[in-house]
């Protein structure tokens, strides 16, 4: 009888503790070791990010890296540095380039940004813009230095470079989704798109823009975004669905799409100079927003198929652990609107140790992901990510070497004929 009350004692205190604390909804704020503005940042899964800072009122930028999801962020190195692009290849291998003094600049890391080392190359060039590297090895960077820039291109990690256009095209972004295909925007008159297939042997004029292009994202061969299109009275992000030779100008939100991720087919987001994060959930034909507890969200930052967890940059670091909540302009689905078809029942037994079983009702088809998660924020483990059909689903979660405590599991379903999205999460209690 005493352990019994102990045990109900150790319960109470459990709840009482930490069923207050679960991960804040929608985006909040990060905490920086500097107080500059961010460049440009770069996760490459959940935990392992990277992030550049605008040089501030003593001129230096700041390499920034965390290693528990932006919980903490460590500087790694302070550079006299005008940044412009961020890209890690792993965990130990990455790039970054900008400007300095005037002269353009390449960093290269290749022990996770311990060390950002100038490759004394290409030096006679002012300024460059952007980077894309398909590989540690095969990269390309751009400029738009009237005399001297152009696009070159290294097939052995910047040892040296190959000018594939000239300075007379003044590209400003890059793009590549593999070592062959990839897309170039020009600023001259307002903005043009160029494209290869065969790795900037070869670029093939596709589009003129009425108005400035600021940024590029593809997720294959045929979907893609961009901050421009063909509407001067639009939004500012167009999409296309032919590889760039057609683009359809966006509807909803305006002004946005200085940086574009999309994680998927249907979900992406987009940066806004305002504390407003743009979201799409109809593969950017129309566009909310969210609401973000800072001003200025430039750059955004999500993992390829991880709907739920993202970083966005600008005056500062936010960050979302649950896709980024409520979308204000687009009816969101929740389990009040849709009764019928998405349920996520509560695990069973809770408290539980070490296994508990966690199921759900489908009645559509959508595509399914079940992430199990603990107090910070952070992934647990993820049971589900996939397209599932109608039906009755029932998964095991084990919490071996996990220590006792509070955790949640969270479903998100994107309904596939729809379109609407269904996220719920609930608390399970692990005890030894």
């Amino acid at each position: 009888m005493k352990k019994l009350i102990l045990l109900e004692l150790a319960f109470l205190f459990l709840a009482t503790t930490f069923s207050s604390n679960p991960p804040p909804p929608g985006w909040y704020q990060q905490t920086l070791p500097v107080s500059d503005n961010i460049n440009d940042i770069f996760f490459l899964d959940s935990l392992n990010g990277w992030a550049v800072t605008q040089g501030g009122s003593t001129d230096t930028s700041f390499f920034l890296n965390t290693i528990n999801g932006g919980a903490n962020w460590t500087i790694q190195q302070g550079e006299f540095y005008n940044p412009s692009g961020l890209q890690l290849i792993d965990k130990m291998i990455g790039y970054s380039v900008g400007t300095s003094g005037g002269h353009g600049k390449i960093y290269k890391t290749t022990n996770g940004g311990t060390n950002w080392i100038i490759q004394n190359v290409l030096s006679q060039v002012g300024i460059f813009n952007d980077l894309a590297f398909a590989n540690k090895d095969t990269g390309w960077v751009c400029s738009i230095d009237p005399f001297d820039g152009g696009l070159f291109k290294t097939t052995n990690g910047g040892v040296t470079w190959q000018r594939q256009l000239d300075a007379s095209y003044k590209p400003n972004l890059v793009f590549f989704i593999n070592s062959d295909t990839g897309w170039v925007s020009s600023t001259v008159s307002t903005g043009k798109l160029y494209r290869t297939t065969n790795g900037g042997l070869n670029w093939n004029f596709q589009f003129t823009s009425a108005f400035n292009i600021e940024s590029i994202f593809f997720l294959n061969g045929k979907k893609g975004w961009m901050r421009g299109g063909p509407d001067l009275q639009g939004n500012g992000v167009s999409y296309t669905i032919d590889g760039g030779f057609t683009w359809i100008s966006s509807t909803g939100n305006t002004s946005a799409g200085y940086d574009i991720k999309f994680i998927n087919d249907s979900i992406g987001y987009t940066g806004m100079i305002s504390n407003r994060i743009p979201k799409s959930i109809d593969g950017g034909k129309t566009w909310g927003y969210q609401t973000s507890p800072i001003e200025g969200n430039l750059s955004i930052s999500f993992l390829r198929n991880d709907t739920l967890i993202g970083w966005a940059g600008g005056s500062g670091m936010v960050h979302t652990d649950d896709g980024g909540s409520l979308i204000v302009g687009i009816e969101e689905s929740s389990a009040n609107e849709f009764p019928g078809n998405f349920n996520l029942n509560q695990n069973y037994p809770n408290p539980f140790n070490p296994n508990t079983k966690i199921s759900y009702d489908l009645r559509v088809t959508g595509h399914v992901t079940l992430t199990v998660f603990n107090i910070t924020g952070k992934t647990v483990k993820q049971l589900v990510n996939k397209k599932q059909n109608p039906g009755n689903y029932n998964f095991e979660f084990n919490g071996e070497g996990l220590s006792s405590g509070i955790y949640f599991y969270r479903i998100l379903i994107t309904d596939e004929k729809s379109k609407n999205v269904f996220i719920e999460t609930k608390k399970l209690i692990l005890t030894k």
